[in-house]
């Protein structure tokens, strides 16, 4: 059986717990758990021995519950720590989405259509150049041409390809 002192700590608990519930709701940012500290708060304050003891029954309640709050406060921050925080519905995927896959896809398929229509020469140019990352001096040595006409088969190539990837 509760003592005087108990009850009236309990007392005063019962007639500031909604004021208690909103103060931890604020405290803590989530309903449910501001419901939880205020009944761990009930708990508390029953459990206290000195009851007898306390001039200010109010700020003790309340003090009751600011401490409960730091610890779930701090509690959660070390979870957040410890698993490289809170999981974001936003979080961007680096993974591209399925329509843009397939966009890339049949553009690459489109590009190697034209690629494969442009005039031999202009085509092995271009290769050498774009998709071996070869310099004009080195293509010229390997195909037996000069740097000039391979400056010109380039232009070619880029300028054959740009007017049929602007008429699509």
């Amino acid at each position: 059986m509760p003592t005087v002192g108990e009850s009236q700590l309990l007392d005063a608990f019962l007639r500031y717990q909604s004021e208690i519930r909103q103060f931890l709701a604020r405290k803590v940012g989530c309903s449910d758990s501001a419901a939880d500290l205020t009944q761990e708060t009930y708990l508390r304050v029953a459990g206290y021995a000195g009851a007898n003891e306390i001039s200010n029954q109010r700020a003790f309640v309340f003090r009751v519950a600011d401490n409960l709050a730091l610890d779930h406060l701090r509690s959660r921050a070390r979870q957040e720590q410890r698993d490289g925080g809170l999981v974001d519905e936003d979080i961007p995927c680096h993974q591209p989405q399925p329509d843009s896959a397939l966009e890339g896809q049949q553009q690459m398929e489109l590009f190697e259509k034209l690629i494969s229509e442009l005039p031999p020469q202009c085509r092995t140019v271009f290769l050498l150049c774009r998709v071996e990352g070869k310099r004009y001096s080195e293509i010229a040595a390997d195909l037996g041409i000069s740097a000039r006409t391979v400056e010109s088969h380039m232009h070619k190539a880029l300028q054959l390809l740009k007017d049929r990837v602007d008429f699509f």
